[in-house]
């Protein structure tokens, strides 16, 4: 929210600059974002006079201006403006001022130039040039800014001139999400008095409605509608908007429209309560709120046509819909320059349901940021009084035609158990009762017998904690001193998740991988990409747009969309994550950790880099007794043929797959897509595992290598564990090095080679021992009809 500096001291005169009220927010209440000085803006920008006009030598469109700025002193400027004048005053941009240049986003910087051979110190500017297109619109776009009819000495600081020298200072919503009390220049100012212990008087006028006419309205969802109020009244115009109305609306970031309009926005950003003018001609009696019927279409002041589900809460006439819940209002009973007669609408409706309108439609409204924070319902009729006062100081003839106050259910009173000792022991202070009271009073907390009394607009506290807190922020939290916890520091047991994602990021980026974060979240129409649906995914009650509707169910679909975004500027990528994913189990959701892997590549033989890849993985992690076999299940955007499940001792960890082509393409990838993904919660349980120290030999270890032709579709695991039980005191270990495959040579068999490495612990081995060995081996595999090569 952004707040206005002079408003602000125009309540609370003790203010001394708008560095004083941010230092005072940020230490006691909220974050800033900024402090922005409109004197900024118009920094070597003045208040000059034409004093002589002649056509430029070289061009027809320009003119060579002198301009007074100084005590007589006059600066050449060239310009091209249509209502150039003698003795008239404008504003001059010097050198070094900063304006917005034609067709520019960003500002440019004046510098001495010449402009066809004609040297020119500065700019005479328009009103869009230098911020003020809104408050001086130019009837023309060739037109400059004529300020002739303001008086002012010459060579004076435009901001001064103009009366442009305000703060704003930009409060950031997310530390007062809790606080609808802070969403205005009332309560912003109610706080700034508590910091500085100093009294406000703020004005709660309430007036008395009940003789007024009752016009009847239907409420059919009173559960959700809190309160729901009408005023009419009528001998009313929409005449231009008094200073102090424009300042508020303008400091806002919203631009000053005409009265009836801008009323509503200065109840908002000065009381927090909105509010909604209709055009009382314009509306066709009996008044319902309700629910909208499925479909049903909604113009809305945007000028864009909503079709409003059965969630969304609607007030209509008996013909059609007037606004949609506090979100936005009907263009078609919008107020005009020829409105005489208006209906001011106050209301507090359910926040949930009217944050999901929002979000179901796509609209984000100052209105709909103040009413999901559910405003106090007690405070719609104080602001009623007070925009009636206002509008009858403007209109004396203003009379009310009806009254209609819908309150099913009053506010109710919160009482908070005042518990000193709590206080103390939770902030670590010593106040005594004095002390505490006197700080709680300021805020407008009555100490009633053993309980406080909140007032109604503090709907944030609620529990003891929240008392200590305001005590603790108001008495400035640098005034508790700082002491060292008491507290028991024991050994902590790390969970093996956080160590493996340590080891994980550091194997895989030691290799070149680029490690990635992605969104927690798909779509539809990402999982049309991967040729699988939504349905079994976790939804999202409230998304946050249409691209993050479900929660992920893999690593797979993101790290695809990663690749189409980065594979144009390198051919050859390697990406890894190591993230959460969530699935459905009987009806609950289950997140676990998973492991992702990622390549592009023209050749063939990727697989086996791939088991390579995680063999080392394997090894550094302290992983055993793994293979690599043909899965029984696939998701359907791999390659049917290029699969393979991860096995650790038995059980299913993980799976290598091939991404289809035609997955590849949707992603605009031309090249092959490698992957592998790891269920790390199942890998945590069997790593680092610890091994077995045994004898080291003293006698030299030998090797030798076996080839063996089989069929492709059998296991090499099985043809492992045969080699190495063929005598286990002298086998210490059998490795696959080498796969090959030819189709003319081998249709449908391929070569396994195995290196085994042999040592005894007794003597050194013999040729005749080694041969022996080898023919043990060659027997105990043919008898399963495995050739040797």
């Amino acid at each position: 929210m952004k707040y206005s500096y002079k408003v602000l001291k125009s309540y609370l005169p003790f203010l001394e600059s708008g560095k004083q009220v941010a230092d005072d927010i940020i230490m006691h209440t909220a974050e800033v974002e900024e402090i922005h000085s409109k004197k900024k803006d118009f920094e070597n920008i003045v208040y000059g006079k034409i004093t002589k006009i002649e056509a430029h030598p070289d061009a027809n469109a320009l003119r060579v201006c002198m301009v007074d700025v100084w005590e007589s002193e006059d600066v050449q400027i060239v310009c091209w403006w249509s209502n150039l004048e003698v003795n008239q005053w404008v504003a001059v941009a010097k050198i070094w001022a900063s304006v917005l240049w034609h067709g520019q986003w960003e500002p440019v910087i004046m510098k001495k130039t010449s402009i066809r051979w004609v040297d020119s110190y500065g700019m005479i500017c328009a009103s869009e040039e230098i911020w003020l297109k809104t408050k001086f619109p130019a009837k023309d776009e060739k037109e400059i800014l004529d300020l002739s009819s303001i008086k002012a000495k010459v060579w004076t600081n435009l901001a001064e001139v103009l009366n442009e020298d305000d703060e704003i200072i930009e409060i950031d919503n997310k530390w007062i999400n809790h606080r609808p009390d802070m969403f205005s220049y009332v309560w912003i100012a109610r706080e700034l008095a508590v910091i500085n212990w100093q009294k406000i008087w703020l004005e709660y006028e309430k007036n008395d409605f009940s003789k007024e006419k009752d016009l009847w309205i239907k409420n059919e969802i009173p559960e959700v509608v809190k309160r729901y109020i009408w005023l009419k009244v009528y001998w009313v115009s929409n005449i231009d908007s008094p200073d102090e109305v424009k300042q508020v609306v303008e400091a806002s970031g919203n631009n000053s429209k005409w009265l009836l309009v801008d009323i509503s926005n200065y109840s908002l950003y000065l009381y927090g309560q909105p509010t909604h003018c209709f055009d009382a001609d314009k509306i066709i009696w009996n008044i319902v709120i309700r629910f909208a019927k499925n479909d049903e279409e909604f113009i809305a002041l945007d000028g864009k046509t909503y079709k409003l589900s059965i969630e969304d809460i609607v007030i209509a006439d008996s013909e059609k819909v007037l606004a949609l819940g506090w979100v936005i209002g009907w263009a078609l009973s919008a107020v005009s320059d020829t409105t005489k007669s208006v209906v001011i609408e106050w209301a507090n409706f359910n926040p949930k349901t009217v944050r999901k309108t929002g979000r179901r439609h796509g609209i984000r409204t100052d209105s709909l940021n103040v009413f999901e924070k559910d405003i106090p319902t007690d405070l719609s009729i104080y602001w009623v009084s007070l925009i009636y006062r206002n509008l009858k100081n403007l209109f004396p003839d203003l009379k009310i035609e009806w009254f209609s106050d819908i309150y099913p259910k009053n506010q109710e009173v919160v009482k908070v158990p005042f518990d000193l000792n709590f206080i103390n022991n939770l902030i670590w202070a010593k106040y005594n009762e004095k002390e505490a009271l006197e700080i709680l009073e300021k805020l407008w907390l009555k100490l009633d017998w053993k309980n406080l009394v909140v007032p109604f607009y503090r709907t944030d506290l609620h529990y003891k904690a929240d008392i200590a807190e305001e005590v603790a922020r108001i008495n400035w939290l640098n005034n508790i001193e700082t002491t060292i916890p008491r507290i028991n520091l024991w050994a902590i047991i790390q969970d093996n998740i956080y160590k493996l994602k340590n080891d994980i990021r550091d194997y895989f980026v030691d290799r070149g991988f680029f490690d990635m974060y992605n969104y927690s979240f798909v779509n539809e129409e990402l999982m049309k990409k991967v040729w699988w649906n939504t349905e079994n995914l976790v939804p999202l009650k409230n998304s946050l747009s249409e691209d993050m509707t479900h929660m992920r169910w893999s690593l797979i679909p993101n790290l695809m969309l990663s690749l189409e975004k980065n594979i144009r500027q390198k051919q050859d990528l390697k990406l890894f994550e190591f993230e959460k994913v969530f699935k459905f189990d009987q009806n609950k959701v289950l997140e676990n950790y998973n492991i992702s892997w990622v390549i592009t590549s023209e050749r063939d033989m990727v697989y086996y880099d791939l088991q390579k890849v995680i063999s080392d993985l394997f090894k550094k992690i302290w992983v055993d007794n793994y293979m690599f076999q043909t899965p029984k299940n696939y998701p359907t955007f791999v390659h049917k043929w290029r699969t393979a499940s991860i096995v650790v001792r038995g059980q299913e960890i993980g799976f290598i797959w091939e991404i289809h082509p035609f997955i590849a393409k949707s992603f605009d990838i031309s090249s092959r897509v490698w992957f592998f993904e790891i269920d790390a919660d199942k890998l945590k349980n069997i790593i680092y595992n610890k091994v077995k120290a045994r004898e080291v030999s003293q006698f030299q270890e030998n090797n030798f290598d076996l080839s063996f032709v089989v069929p492709k579709d059998l296991v090499w695991k099985d043809i492992f564990v045969t080699i190495a039980k063929t005598d286990t005191k002298v086998i210490q270990k059998v490795e696959l090095f080498d796969i090959y495959e030819n189709e003319d040579k081998l249709p449908w068999k391929r070569s396994l080679s195995f290196k085994i490495f042999i040592q005894s612990l007794d003597e050194t081995l013999s040729d005749e021992t080694k041969n022996n060995l080898i023919k043990s081996i060659i027997e105990r595999v043919a008898r399963v009809w495995w050739v040797l090569r």
